[in-house]
């Protein structure tokens, strides 16, 4: 008899942040959101390979701006490339005021936005929120997100 394969229904949030501690509180804190499983990376690159092998299963990636090898715009942006559907929440510690951020934000490119220090509480509502727009998006496609 061969070995059944868990199905699950857990949905995919990755964090992103070359940080650790940070990545480490924000997967504490966000595991107890039900019906998603937290994926933290501290590389930036490895998150884009993850992500794209099973791009499907990513309902939402929250990642810090300033990372080295690929920074968090750039990064958010090969995923949307990859998969349309997931929510991308960006946070820095800087000052953000290029055009390429405004152009991010106004094609949908960031959902969110964070400036560190984030509070956890804020940061539980918006991955709430950001989860439930995700479902809305999927069930309605051409509804605004």
């Amino acid at each position: 008899m061969g070995r059944k394969r868990l199905v699950t229904n857990r949905r995919l949030v990755a964090i992103v942040d070359d940080e650790e501690d940070i990545s480490v509180l924000f997967r504490d804190a966000l595991k107890r959101i039900e019906g998603i499983t937290i994926v933290p990376f501290n590389d930036p690159r490895i998150a884009l390979e993850h992500f794209e092998k099973i791009k499907d299963a990513y309902v939402l990636v929250i990642s810090d701006f300033r990372m080295p090898g690929l920074n968090g715009m750039e990064l958010l942006r090969k995923m949307k490339d990859t998969n349309k559907y997931v929510r991308t929440i960006l946070m820095t510690a800087y000052e953000i005021g290029d055009s390429i951020f405004s152009d991010y934000t106004k094609n949908e490119i960031i959902n969110g936005f964070f400036q560190k220090p984030v509070r956890i509480t804020d940061l539980i509502k918006e991955v709430n929120m950001q989860l439930h727009s995700y479902e809305i998006q999927k069930t309605f496609p051409s509804y605004p997100p």
